[in-house]
């Protein structure tokens, strides 16, 4: 057999099933139309019925074996076969749950919350806990909220036990355990990290904590211990309260978003015009209130959904979602289709963190935004703190979140989930939880528990790396970040090698180290 026009063609069909079904969610998340969820369900169901193909199967797995594959070639088969395990089902199983992870999509894509009979946005709702000082509105849009979950609980129960029992068939104790295999990681090893990152911070997560309820309680006239989840500046605790009255919003109340996001792609040689123009980035009813970057091909077709508005929060996501696309953009267009892709799911996460901390970095308002040198001098020791609680204050919320999809995918039929939910957000953020609470399945109301099952770890890695890079970059190229030679280390160390190598080994190449979360700990601990 021709090993090297095998691969060919499975490049060939797979470039584009990606690229129908990538179209397809695109169409659907910008418009929430029915048509263009039955079309990804389609694509989705064709994609993944290739892969499932027994005969192509056994034959990747004899190439496997092979002594005589290159470097490139033992990747692309190993990453094949990975892509292939977890679609040998029949095809009813496959069509299934394809079926029902769409409807989940759907139904996020639809659904607007109520405040007193009224549809809000996400948008709105994130006003009123960064904002307002009513309490009763604040607890009101707090569960307005997370009233989705009640809907999309039960569905995506049905559904982890469907991937379960899928996973078993495969020879996996659960879809956990399988999806952390075949993303070239250890569940043992992950959980492990970070169990241990948790105890070296958490002295450190507690003195944060504390200072943020001191500060809420006087500002809401209650006590520390009775301050509740809607008293915090986000739905989930996953954002660092701006504590200390500066209103860095006003900074940007009339600037320009897509400026600001190019400014800063441009002042290290990266151009995102294109990818600009094919964004959709304003918010509108029927669309994903969400953000995400999609690539469309693998020959620059990238593009990024956001809901901007002219604040903080959607600074950073504009800087995050751009690293995730310049990411995309620069990678070698002459690497095959199953390589052309990040070398891994946190490797990209890891260059969208390092760009979207720079809305926390007095130097990118000084440079990019163009604060006079008063309002540096004011801002730079409050935002060093702010982007340290902020680090410290995700990387708890990641736990949380990791710790409980974990048990989610080993007992989905415990009738305590919503109770355990709770019960993991005040072991770890140390929130008090409202006991009426406990009877809904507000987890399921963070959409990445059902559209994006075993990968929210990723993010924690991403931050860890992200330290990982930032601290190279310092020690070796500059100590300016806005500089051309940093553009160039991303381009040449970080994008252009795709998919070509593990994770770990493409850390090696990049910085001299495999994944070293002390990194990420010894920022947290530097002083503000």
């Amino acid at each position: 057999m021709d090993i090297k026009l095998f691969l060919k063609d499975v490049n060939e069909h797979l470039e584009r099933m990606e690229h129908r079904t990538a179209l397809a969610y695109w169409n659907l998340a910008t418009t929430g139309k029915k048509e263009y969820g039955e079309e990804v369900e389609k694509a989705e169901v064709e994609m993944r019925m290739y892969l499932s193909d027994r005969n192509r199967f056994e034959t990747v797995k004899k190439i496997k074996e092979e002594q005589s594959l290159t470097e490139e070639e033992k990747r692309e088969v190993k990453l094949l076969y990975n892509a292939m395990l977890p679609n040998q089902l029949p095809k009813e199983k496959i069509q299934e749950v394809v079926k029902r992870e769409v409807e989940l999509e759907s139904l996020f894509a639809n659904f607007r919350a109520k405040i007193d009979g009224k549809e809000v946005s996400n948008n709105e709702i994130d006003d009123i806990l960064k904002k307002s000082k009513d309490t009763e509105l604040r607890r009101k849009a707090w569960i307005a909220g997370k009233s989705i979950g009640k809907e999309v609980g039960p569905r995506l129960i049905e559904l982890i036990r469907m991937r379960n029992e899928n996973a078993k068939t495969l020879g996996f104790s659960n879809y956990y355990d399988m999806m952390m295999e075949l993303q070239e990681l250890s569940t043992k090893e992950i959980h492990n990290m970070f169990h241990k990152f948790k105890d070296q911070t958490d002295d450190l997560f507690t003195e944060i904590k504390d200072e943020i309820d001191t500060v809420l309680a006087k500002k809401f006239n209650t006590e520390k211990s009775k301050l509740m989840p809607w008293h915090y500046s986000d739905l989930w605790f996953q954002e660092a309260p701006e504590i200390d009255n500066f209103d860095f919003d006003n900074l940007l109340a009339d600037k320009d978003l897509v400026e600001l996001t190019t400014k800063t792609y441009d002042s290290i040689g990266l151009d995102i015009r294109d990818i600009l123009a094919r964004s959709d980035l304003y918010e509108r009813k029927g669309k994903n209130q969400h953000a995400f970057t999609i690539a469309i091909d693998k020959k620059g077709d990238v593009r990024v959904l956001a809901n901007i508005r002219p604040n903080v929060r959607w600074a950073e996501t504009m800087l995050h979602e751009y690293g995730h696309a310049v990411y995309d953009k620069y990678i070698d267009r002459n690497l095959p289709a199953i390589l052309h892709d990040p070398a891994h799911i946190f490797t990209t996460e890891a260059v969208a963190m390092f760009f979207g901390r720079r809305a926390r970095d007095a130097e990118w308002y000084k440079k990019i935004v163009g604060i006079d040198e008063d309002t540096y001098r004011e801002i730079l020791p409050k935002l060093k703190k702010l982007l340290r609680n902020q680090l410290m204050i995700t990387a708890r919320w990641v736990i949380a979140f990791v710790f409980f999809e974990k048990e989610l995918y080993r007992e989905p039929d415990d009738k305590d989930l919503n109770n355990l939910w709770y019960d993991i957000v005040h072991e770890l953020q140390y929130i008090n939880v409202p006991d009426e609470r406990r009877e809904y399945p507000d987890w399921a109301a963070k959409i990445h528990f059902g559209t994006a099952p075993v990968y929210y770890h990723n993010y924690l890695l991403g931050e860890m790396m992200a330290s990982q890079m930032k601290h190279h970059i310092v020690t070796n190229i500059s100590t300016d970040i806005f500089n051309k030679n940093v553009g160039e280390f991303f381009v040449e160390k970080i994008f252009k090698p795709g998919a070509l190598y593990r994770w770990d080994t493409l850390l090696e190449y990049a910085t001299g180290e495999t994944l070293n979360p002390m990194h990420m700990a010894n920022q947290l601990k530097e002083k503000v």
